[in-house]
């Protein structure tokens, strides 16, 4: 009775210990984590940037007279468009006519004068040294009558450009110093666009095909324009100041101070793989993404070299994939290098949510 029971015994421990180590073996066994993986492919690269800006107009110059005195006559008011040439403001120029008329009649017979002594020293009938103080004093009386008609000239301000009348900074009758500003001129032969770059996107701004312009206020959209310049050091906001060149403005009613939005296009002869931004993840300062085999049914980390951030969240990849590869792109920071993993299934268009 007492084998019997010992016979039992060990028949039930043996049990026991064969459901013990099943449960523990299937513990064991790895369950595949779902994952969403997208394959990168291969092909001819077309990004752009975009950029907010300002229009601008080619130049603002500030206008004022050589000479100064009162003012009398101011011909235009703020807005008024003026030609190239057209007087602008004139002041008074009688003290200048005297100086004028003073400074002819010296020249005149100082000229008179040297004409004598110039005729005797060619026939050798004076020495050279009482011709040559003769004739620098007829040069000195020559610029004084110049300087003098430069003077009276001068009291008639004209525009140096056509463009319109931005501010008007005096009236008529005030006094006026040599160098004070009268008014400031727009010159709108061309309208600039402006627009702040940060370091990282310089060399690309230099390096790019074509550049389209969009004011919304103006219902203008992807109209052509020329890149003109790039500042070669920053601002006090640390940015690369950039300037486009809209040649063809009166097509459009586009106008300065008006906000605008600049796409720059880059055309890349070299194939580009592009990635969703969601399967990029930074560890100890390198960039890496899960790559999944799927003959082993694993993934694998996998270091990648980002070259730019394109529109609609991608990244442009330039080392580290090839075209094929599948990629991660949700959940990357839960994983681990060699984990057991599967795709999710695309549910079909006639099996949404995957209920058939």
């Amino acid at each position: 009775m007492k084998k019997n029971r010992i016979l039992y015994s060990m028949v039930m421990f043996s049990l026991v210990f064969t459901f013990a180590c099943k449960d523990i073996a299937t513990d064991q066994v790895e369950v595949a984590k779902l994952v969403k993986v997208e394959q990168v492919s291969d092909h001819q690269n077309v990004d752009y940037l975009t950029f907010n800006g300002k229009v601008k107009e080619k130049s603002l110059t500030m206008l004022s007279f050589r000479v100064g005195g009162p003012l009398v006559k101011v011909n235009v008011n703020a807005g008024d468009y003026v030609r190239a040439g057209e007087v602008i403001a004139q002041i008074d120029r009688r003290d200048y006519q005297v100086q004028l008329d003073n400074a002819k009649a010296q020249y005149e017979q100082i000229k008179s004068e040297y004409e004598r002594y110039k005729e005797l020293y060619e026939k050798e009938k004076i020495p050279a040294n009482t011709y040559e103080k003769v004739q620098s004093g007829y040069k000195m009386a020559k610029a004084g009558y110049e300087n003098a008609l430069n003077q009276l000239n001068d009291t008639e301000l004209k525009a140096p450009i056509s463009g319109y009348i931005h501010e008007k900074m005096v009236e008529n009758f005030n006094t006026v110093g040599a160098g004070h500003p009268i008014v400031s001129v727009i010159d709108m032969s061309q309208l600039e666009i402006t627009i702040s770059v940060p370091e990282t996107q310089v060399l690309d701004i230099k390096q790019n095909q074509k550049s389209y312009l969009s004011v919304k206020n103006a219902n203008v959209y992807d109209v052509p324009v020329a890149l003109k310049s790039v500042n070669e050091k920053t601002g006090s906001d640390g940015l690369y100041e950039v300037r486009f060149v809209l040649d063809n403005k009166d097509k459009y009613s586009i106008y300065p101070g008006m906000t605008a939005e600049v796409k720059v296009l880059f055309d890349d002869e070299k194939d580009a793989i592009k990635i969703s931004s969601n399967a990029v993840f930074m560890k100890d300062n390198v960039t890496y993404v899960w790559v999944y085999n799927s003959s082993k049914q694993q993934i694998q980390l996998r270091e990648v070299t980002i070259a730019s951030i394109q529109p609609e969240g991608q990244l442009q990849v330039i080392n580290g994939l090839q075209n094929g590869d599948l990629v991660v792109t949700a959940g990357v920071h839960s994983l681990t290098d060699g984990q057991k993993v599967k795709p999710i299934e695309h549910a079909s268009s006639t099996n949404v949510g995957g209920l058939l």
